[in-house]
C-alpha cells in the first residue's frame, strides 16, 4: 500500500497527517513544546491512596498528576529505600505514561515499564513470549519464537509485533538489543535520579507513524518544519531506514498544508455529516457515553433493486466509518446504525468488510456483533484524545 506522512504545522502545533492511496486516514496535532505525552517514563511521587477505587494519584512533574490503578500494579518501581512493598504517600515511584489525559481524566500511569520496537516490544513486570494474533502461520510463529527465547530478561516479556512476520533473524535481534541497552539503563540508574525526572521521552506522533510504516519503497515522508527534518536525518540510519523516503519541502509562499489541502479536510473532519461518493451519507454524534452513526441513503440512486441499493451503500458506509473513527480518533463505545437489510448473505458480507477495514486501524478496534434492533456494536481504545479534543486543546 503507498503511503505518505506529511509534518507541518498548524497554529501553535504540530501536524502530522497519514495517507493511503493518496486518501487521508490519520490526523494528530501535538503541541509544539509538549510537557507530557504517552510513553514517557517518570520518576513520580504518590500523593494519595484512594483505597475504594484501589488506585493511587502520583505526581509525575510539578503540578501534573497522573492515576496509577494499584490492581493492575500489584509490583512496585521503588525508588526509596522500604522495608517492604506497600506503597504509602510520599513514596517515589517509577511509572510510565499509558494514556493521555482524556476529558476530565488525570494521565493513566502504569508500572509495567514498555520499551517499543518496529518488531518486538519489551515490557518489565510480564514473563513469557507474546505474539500478534495477527500472525496465523504455525511456522512463523514457531521461528518467531526461537530467535525471541534465546533473549528472555527475567522479569520481564517480550512481544512479538506483526511486522516482524518474515523479518531477518539479524535485523529483529538487533533492535532487541538496543531495546535491551535502554530497559537496562533506566533499570539500573533510577535509583540515582530525583523525583520528577524524565526517564525516556515517549515517541512523538510522527515518529510512531515513522517506525510503523516508513520500511520500504512504498512510504515517503514530507515536513517543513527545519527541525523536524534535522531529527528525523539523524535518526533514519538508526531506524534503518532509507533517507530516500525523507524529502524536504520549502516554499514560504505555499507551505505545505496548503498544498494538501489539511485545513479543509480538518474541517470536514470536525462536522457531524459526512458525504459519500454515492450520495449517501453519514451522521456522527459524539456523546458523553458513546459515538452513534447513522447511515443515510441521501441522494444516492441505484439502477438494482433496493435491497442491492442499500447493500452497496452500507458496504462504502463500512470503509468510510473505520476512516472515520481513525481519522477523528474516536475511541471508546461506537453504535453503527447501516441500513436496515433482509438478506442474510448481504449481513454477512457487511460484517465480514466492517471486520476487515477494522483490522488496518493500528488502534485495537473491534466489531463486536449485531444487536437485536440490528445496530453494530464496536469498540475502539482509549489511547489518545479525540482530534476534536486535539483542535480545541491549548498548548501545555
Amino acid at each position: 500500500m503507498k503511503r505518505q506522512i506529511v509534518i507541518t504545522g498548524w497554529q501553535s502545533k504540530v501536524l502530522t497527517a497519514l495517507y493511503e492511496e493518496d486518501t487521508l486516514c490519520e490526523l494528530n496535532l501535538e503541541p509544539k513544546k509538549s510537557q507530557v505525552r504517552v510513553g514517557d517514563i517518570y520518576i513520580g511521587k504518590v500523593k494519595h491512596i484512594v483505597q475504594n477505587i484501589q488506585a493511587a494519584f502520583v505526581e509525575i512533574t510539578p503540578g501534573v498528576m497522573g492515576y496509577y490503578p494499584l490492581k493492575d500494579n500489584a509490583v512496585h518501581f521503588f525508588v526509596n529505600q522500604k522495608k517492604n512493598d506497600k506503597i504509602v504517600a510520599g513514596d517515589e515511584i517509577v511509572v510510565q505514561v499509558e494514556k493521555e489525559n482524556l476529558k476530565t481524566k488525570a494521565w493513566f500511569l502504569t508500572g509495567r515499564l514498555s520499551f517499543p520496537g518496529r518488531y518486538t516490544v519489551l515490557t518489565k513486570g510480564k514473563t513469557g513470549i507474546q505474539i500478534s494474533a495477527r500472525i496465523k502461520d504455525a511456522a512463523e510463529r514457531d521461528r518467531l519464537t526461537g530467535i525471541v527465547s534465546g533473549e528472555e530478561i527475567e522479569g520481564a516479556a517480550w512481544m512479538i509485533r506483526t511486522e516482524a512476520s518474515g523479518q531477518r533473524a539479524e535485523v529483529i535481534g538487533e533492535e532487541m538489543h538496543r531495546l535491551e541497552v535502554d530497559y537496562n539503563r533506566i533499570m539500573s540508574t533510577a535509583c540515582m535520579r530525583t523525583c520528577f525526572s524524565k526517564l525516556m521521552s515517549g515517541d512523538s506522533p510522527y515518529t510512531q507513524l515513522i517506525k510503523k510504516f516508513a520500511h520500504g519503497s512504498t512510504c515517503r515522508v514530507t515536513t517543513d518544519l527545519p527541525e523536524v527534518y534535522d531529527e528525523l536525518k539523524e535518526n533514519f540510519g538508526r531506524w534503518g531506514l532509507s533517507e530516500e523516503a525523507l524529502q524536504y519541502y520549502k516554499d514560504d509562499s505555499y507551505p505545505l498544508i496548503k498544498l494538501k489541502g489539511i485545513e479543509a479536510q480538518m474541517d470536514k473532519a470536525l462536522q457531524k455529516r459526512v458525504w459519500m461518493r454515492s450520495g449517501a451519507y453519514l451522521v456522527i454524534e459524539p456523546t458523553e457515553a458513546l459515538t452513534v452513526i447513522d447511515v443515510n441513503t441521501g441522494k444516492a440512486i441505484g439502477k438494482q433493486k433496493m435491497e442491492e441499493n442499500f447493500f452497496k451503500i452500507n458496504l462504502e458506509a463500512a470503509q468510510e466509518v473505520c476512516r472515520q473513527l481513525r481519522l477523528r480518533n474516536i475511541s471508546g463505545i461506537v453504535i453503527v446504525d447501516f441500513i436496515n437489510m433482509k438478506d442474510p448473505e448481504h449481513l454477512k458480507a457487511l460484517m465480514d468488510v466492517l471486520r476487515e477495514e477494522a483490522a488496518k486501524d493500528s488502534v485495537q478496534t473491534t466489531v463486536v456483533d449485531r444487536t437485536s434492533l440490528h445496530l453494530v456494536e464496536m469498540t475502539r481504545k482509549k489511547v489518545h484524545r479525540s482530534l476534536a479534543e486535539q483542535v480545541r486543546l491549548l498548548p501545555v
